[in-house]
């Protein structure tokens, strides 16, 4: 009973409003206003804060604000472009460095794994191997590549906006 009790007041609770207005005292205190809950000096003027939904005015002052401005925004924005970017060229980098690491290794092969590949030699599988290979990081650094100018893209888009 008492867990259920607990539920529901748990679940209704988000619903319901139990704040009141709240009372402020200012005192003046060697020329330093001073705020209070309780009555500080003799003269304290009391100050009645008024209960406000945080959602509702908001939403009420979002749909009032008919001019944005973007600034602000569009900075951030470039900001956020050039972080992709970096990370992008970053990755390209990667992308060389365990292409050159994979590609040591597969001058390791041995007669039998040429065998295995159904090349008639050595340097058959290794040239085959070694293909596959660019073909498949040459995929990543194209790809890699077009977001870095898309990215190049919105961010001349934005600096030129007025």
């Amino acid at each position: 009973m008492f867990r259920t009790a607990l539920l529901l007041t748990c679940l209704l609770a988000p619903a319901t409003s139990l704040a009141e207005n709240i009372t402020v005292y200012k005192c003046v205190i060697k020329g330093i206003a001073t705020f209070s809950q309780f009555p500080c000096a003799t003269d304290a003027e009391a100050i009645t804060l008024k209960n406000i939904n945080v959602t509702a005015a908001y939403n009420t002052a979002e749909k009032s604000n008919d001019i944005a401005d973007t600034s602000v925004d569009d900075y951030l924005q470039i900001q956020q472009i050039e972080r992709d970017i970096k990370r992008y060229q970053l990755a390209i980098t990667e992308y060389k460095q365990q292409f050159a690491a994979e590609k040591q290794q597969i001058s390791y092969i041995t007669q039998d794994q040429a065998n295995r590949l159904g090349a008639a030699s050595i340097s058959d599988a290794i040239a085959t191997k070694t293909a596959a290979l660019q073909q498949t990081y040459d995929a990543l650094i194209t790809q890699a590549q077009q977001q870095i100018d898309t990215l190049k893209q919105q961010q001349e888009k934005l600096t030129q906006r007025p």
